[in-house]
């Protein structure tokens, strides 16, 4: 794998922020920058694959009743 280099500018607290968390892991700040970009990627990815998920079932015609999500919704209150 080819490791590349790029700069980003942020505000100091947030890069505060940052070099706080790297030191309390016992990382680099490029540890936990390349870390939290992965995990970016990772989340993105997957709700991607829900939304997609999603969208096909509905084109098939594939919904929860009216009961279903009024059960729901009493169960959490909403």
């Amino acid at each position: 794998m080819s490791i590349q280099s790029t700069s980003f500018r942020t505000d100091i607290s947030t890069l505060e922020a940052l070099d706080q968390i790297a030191r309390g892991m016992g990382r680099s700040r490029n540890w936990v920058l390349n870390k939290a970009i992965q995990d970016f990627i990772e989340n993105q990815n997957r709700f991607r694959r829900q939304v997609e998920e999603g969208i096909m079932a509905a084109d098939n015609g594939e919904f929860a009743s009216d009961e279903s999500v009024a059960e729901v919704f009493c169960r959490f209150g909403a």
